[in-house]
Order: C-alpha cells, then sequence, then structure tokens
C-alpha cells in the first residue's frame, strides 16, 4: 500500500503544463507579429514580456516533477533562453516539442491526461506548428492585412 501511495504521489496531470503554455502564448503570439510587421527575424521582445515568459516557465520548472517530464522543464528553459534572443520560431519549436515529450510521458502513464486536456494540448501543438510552418492560408492573411493597413495610410 505504501509503495502505491508513493507512485501515486509522482503522477503528474497535464493542468500545470497547460497554464504554462497559455500564458507563454500570449509573448511567443506577440513577439511573431511583431518580427513579422518589422520584417525582422531576430527581434528582440521588451523586457516585460521576458519577464512574464520567465515565470511563466519557472513556476512550472520549480514543481516537482516526475522523472519522465524532466524533459519537458528543459525544453520550456531552452525555449526561454530563445525567446530572450528573439529567435521566436525557435521559442515556438521548443514548447511545441515540450508538448509532445509530455504527451508521450502520458501514453508511457507517467503523467494523466485527460481527455479535455488531450484536446488544449492539441490546439496549442496547431497554434505554434503555424507559426512555425505558415500555410498559404496565413501568407495570404498577412498580405491582406498589409495591404489594409497601406491603404488606409494613404
Amino acid at each position: 500500500m505504501v509503495f502505491s501511495e508513493h507512485a501515486q504521489a509522482d503522477v503528474m496531470d497535464a493542468r500545470s503544463l497547460i497554464t504554462t503554455v497559455e500564458q507563454l502564448l500570449g509573448p511567443i503570439r506577440d513577439s511573431y507579429g511583431q518580427q513579422t510587421a518589422a520584417g525582422s527575424h531576430a527581434l528582440k521582445p521588451s523586457s516585460v514580456a521576458v519577464r512574464q515568459y520567465e515565470t511563466a516557465v519557472y513556476v512550472f520548472r520549480d514543481q516537482r516533477l516526475p522523472g519522465a517530464i524532466k524533459g519537458v522543464s528543459a525544453l520550456l528553459v531552452e525555449s526561454l533562453d530563445a525567446f530572450e534572443a528573439g529567435r521566436i520560431l525557435e521559442t515556438a519549436r521548443c514548447v511545441m516539442c515540450a508538448i509532445e515529450q509530455f504527451e508521450v510521458a502520458g501514453k508511457d502513464s507517467a503523467v494523466t491526461i485527460a481527455a479535455e486536456h488531450t484536446a488544449q494540448l492539441g490546439q496549442f501543438r496547431s497554434v505554434l506548428f503555424k507559426l512555425i510552418n505558415p500555410g498559404p492560408e496565413l501568407s495570404t492573411q498577412e498580405i491582406t492585412q498589409k495591404r489594409t493597413t497601406a491603404q488606409s495610410q494613404w
């Protein structure tokens, strides 16, 4: 009995990762939008955005994490390093890899992922994938936005 209680204490659910990723997506999207608007690929985010991002990453990292997902924490710290340097695509890739590693841990029963959490993690992965690999529909949307902005300046 004592062993099974200890094993239960080491099992983690997806809520903390979901909360962390929700907090990271805002700064990632904002920085991506600023870089796209400026035509730059390494525009550094504001110090406020970096602090917000850093806080979210360290809150997750400072939890008692099962061994199977320690790599998730390392990937989020790696994403912070990329974010601070303005490498937003690398940031998004690291966060997406962290989500995927967490999902693999769920399949291996190292963490618990409820159905609704699976859907949320899938949505996050989809958003990040679209940032990393924008499809033609995103490019068309950006072109339309730039045209509208240019026309309003005339």
